[in-house]
Order: structure tokens, then sequence, then C-alpha cells
């Protein structure tokens, strides 16, 4: 045995005898569904999904698009984004004053590295870095479609009533998104 061998990883990502092709696109929807309107991404990828599965392959899709439901957060990440082109983002943000279905258009620069609800925690963009980092290929155009929810953190399955009204124009935004990123 080496005294350092290798990883995986090296040879899958790096060495010239693998075969690698980027995936293109990756519309990844955030959130929990046990907490109510923090489920909205879910939702909308759902609704995706369910769009594109009724089009024909001459519509208005990205040719390697790949739609994902998640419920992680933090470095947990790094693993879904990887190897993605692009990403584009749903999930809910906090504001004071929040208005249930609010869309705001948000890119990586707009993201702070803040630090999350524990010290273990790490934000997208430090996700970014790290990947980068650990040469890993990550997203090079982020954008991230954050929707306002008054009931995020109440525990309760189900989007409300405003949160459901609001999928329409949610998905409109990501469609546009995804054209302007093709």
């Amino acid at each position: 045995m080496r005294d350092n061998p290798t990883p995986f990883y090296y040879y899958y990502y790096r060495h010239p005898s693998f075969r690698y092709e980027l995936m293109k696109t990756l519309v990844l929807g955030l959130g929990n569904e046990l907490y109510g309107d923090d489920a909205v991404g879910i939702h909308v990828v759902r609704k995706l999904r369910e769009d594109f599965e009724k089009t024909e392959k001459t519509d208005k899709w990205p040719e390697d698009l790949e739609l994902e439901e998640c419920s992680l957060s933090g470095l947990a990440l790094l693993e879904v984004i990887v190897d993605y082109k692009n990403l584009v983002i749903i999930d809910t943000i906090k504001k004071e004053k929040p208005l249930t279905g609010k869309i705001h258009l948000l890119e990586k620069k707009d993201l702070r590295h803040i630090p999350g609800p524990s010290p273990h925690y790490v934000s997208i963009p430090q996700s970014l870095d790290l990947g980068k980092k650990l040469g890993l290929t990550v997203p090079s155009k982020i954008k991230i479609i954050a929707v306002e929810a008054k009931n995020q953190y109440n525990l309760g399955e189900g989007l409300t009533e405003e949160m459901t009204m609001a999928i329409p124009a949610i998905v409109k935004e990501v469609k546009k998104v995804l054209q302007e990123l093709t």
C-alpha cells in the first residue's frame, strides 16, 4: 500500500483517460416539505417536470436540463451541484416583512458569505469556493430565484394558498432564466 494514494476523484475529474462531459444546466428546488412554504422550490421543480413531460422535444427547453428536488443545505449541496455549467436555485428568502410569493432574482455575487445557524453550516458561496479549491467543476453561471414566504418556519405540510397561487409566476421566471442561460 502506498503512503499517499491518489484519490479516485483525481482520476474521475482530471485524468485524461476518463472522457468527461460537463452537464449543462441544473434547476435545483430547495426546501423542506415539513415546513410549509419553505418547500416552494420543491413544488416548482415538480411543476416544471410536469410541464417538461407534456411538451415536445422541439419546445424551448435546454438540451441538457436536469430538474432536482433537494432538502439538503450547506456543504452537502456541493455533491449535488458539481459537474454542472449552469445552476438555477429556487428557494425561500428570509425578509423582515415578507410578501408571500414575491420573487427576487439573484446571482452568486448577491449572496453573502454568512454563517448559518451553527458553526458547522457552510453557505452556498462558501461551498462553491471550497469546490473550486478541491479542483471540482462547479457551476460558472448561477441564478437564484428567491421567493419571500411568511410561513417558512412553521411545522406543517403543504403550501399556503398564497404560495400555491404564486407557483405559476415562479415557474414562468425559471423558464425565462433558462432561456437567458442557454
